[in-house]
């Protein structure tokens, strides 16, 4: 299985189809500070990724969006591998979605 990274607009436009699920993977308190809104967006942390793949599994596409986009890429890996169909990183992360200043070396905020 292939991860595709896709931009904030692409992800806005997905989302609105009603048909995939966002998966924010920053730890509980990043979530509480600031996130993405919206339908179809749940918070469950990279270390709970694996735990949850039964609940996952009944979602055919997955986005991962965390701060910048490392642990969503890590998050997206582990569901392609349990057989998630089609998986997608936002590359801008969550910073970038809602700050606009996204870049590889994000200053923590």
């Amino acid at each position: 299985m292939q991860i595709k990274y896709i931009t904030k607009q692409e992800a806005q436009e997905m989302l609105k189809s009603g048909s995939i699920i966002m998966v924010d993977v920053r730890e509980p308190e990043e979530f509480e500070l600031y996130r993405v809104e919206g339908n179809n967006i749940v918070n469950i942390p990279l270390n709970r990724i694996t735990e949850s793949l039964t609940y996952l599994a009944e979602f055919s596409k997955i986005i991962c969006i965390c701060r910048t986009n490392r642990r969503a890429t890590e998050a997206a890996s582990i569901l392609a591998r349990a057989g998630i169909k089609e998986v997608y990183v936002v590359k801008e992360g969550v910073t970038g979605w809602l700050f606009g200043n996204y870049s590889n070396e994000q200053k923590e905020l």
